[in-house]
């Protein structure tokens, strides 16, 4: 009889187990191992389930482009280079991968000649004028570089020393534009107001020489960027919807 009863104990405890280990992951835990999303660092972890957006990379150094993510509502703007035409290459627009710093394009690239006048692209306030600029040395940005690429991202503060010389304009609603990789900027000041269209730099090619003379132009929306996480015709017309 002992013998029948230590036999159906152990055959009860192994059938309580199964039915445990066979119960699905519940929602903390599903939250707990969702993996942060990256553009110039990381990001807080996002729980795809919220989220239908959220995609999340399979590396620190790779990010799904979803084409489908929610369009970002800017509306009305100037182009920043008289004469300029909007680019439709992909290496010259948001999300394009850079692999040399293990991240991603934010921006959209207006190749021009050296001290090509760079104009605002709507009313707002100056709020970061780089009138002190001083360029990094070729070991400091190197250094930054093989740090970026053994981190998996690009630090916020190595991004913005590759970005060089800079200005960027609130125009409210959340919307700023930044103007990088300038040659010179025009005489503003923090807090003063500029129109649309007005001279506010030069193009050059500050904090990343090896990417030869152009206007790096960012749109950021919040604390996105105009086209994150959009890809091929969604990105492309989205950005065309943005510009008059």
């Amino acid at each position: 009889m002992r013998l029948v009863i230590a036999v159906s104990g152990v055959l009860l405890f192994g059938t309580i187990a199964v039915l445990v280990s066979a119960r699905p992951p519940s929602a903390a835990t599903t939250r707990a191992v969702a993996t942060a999303r990256y553009t110039a660092a990381p990001r807080e972890a996002v729980d795809p389930g919220s989220d239908p957006a959220a995609r999340a990379p399979t590396t620190d150094t790779e990010r799904t482009v979803t084409a489908h993510a929610r369009p970002r509502a800017v509306r009305g703007l100037a182009l920043p280079i008289d004469g300029a035409t909007l680019p439709t290459d992909p290496e010259l627009l948001p999300n394009s991968p850079r692999e040399y710093r293990a991240g991603w394009h934010e921006g959209i690239d207006f190749p021009a000649p050296p001290g090509t006048p760079v104009l605002a692209v709507a009313d707002g306030v100056v709020i970061r004028v780089d009138t002190a600029f001083v360029e990094w040395t070729a070991d400091e940005e190197g250094r930054a570089l093989d740090e970026a690429v053994a981190l998996g991202y690009t630090p916020a503060e190595t991004l913005d020393r590759l970005r060089g010389r800079q200005v960027w304009i609130d125009h409210g609603q959340g919307i700023v534009s930044r103007y990088a990789h300038l040659s010179a900027v025009a005489p503003l000041v923090v807090g003063a107001r500029v129109e649309r269209g007005r001279r506010i730099g030069a193009v050059g090619s500050s904090g990343y020489e090896e990417g030869g003379p152009h206007l790096h132009l960012e749109v950021r929306v919040g604390d996105a960027y105009l086209g994150e996480d959009l890809a091929g015709d969604t990105l492309i017309a989205t950005i065309f919807r943005a510009f008059d």
